[in-house]
């Protein structure tokens, strides 16, 4: 009863942390058609929070992401490298994101209107599939 109570109320059963690793994290990034060296600085990223923080930290942490964008890029400048190297890859998954949601990605980023179009869209990019990923190994 204890635990259908907490499922209802939206809590997470703590087990279900176990399926959070950098492993299944990076297989799902290929699943959703992201690139080797987009996957290769994404997780670059991730293995040295998981590192820093060990397992049990950085399942919590990625567990409660719900749509925030990691810190580690927040800055305009680090998105717009990324932007760079991998434009055409953005631009997919913004569309997809687009027709997912059904807004613009204008309207997806608003918090974000102080910086660089190309910045918010990899911003947006990361911060929604990373969450989506969360969500889709807690299922």
């Amino acid at each position: 009863m204890i635990k259908k109570l907490l499922k209802i109320f939206g809590f997470r059963d703590r087990n279900a942390l176990v399926n959070i690793t950098l492993d299944n994290i990076q297989n799902k990034m290929y699943e959703i058609g992201a690139h080797k060296e987009f996957v290769e600085e994404i997780m670059y990223v991730l293995e040295n929070r998981f590192n820093k923080y060990g397992k049990k930290e950085f399942q919590e942490w990625f567990n409660g992401l719900n749509y925030r964008l990691p810190e580690e890029f927040n800055d305009e400048k680090v998105a717009l490298k990324i932007y760079e190297k991998h434009s055409l890859l953005i631009e997919e998954q913004v569309k997809k994101l687009e027709q997912e949601t059904k807004l613009s990605w204008e309207i997806q980023t608003e918090e974000l209107k102080n910086i660089n179009e190309k910045a918010r869209k990899v911003q947006l990019v990361i911060r929604d599939r990373l969450s989506d990923i969360a969500l889709d190994l807690l299922s």
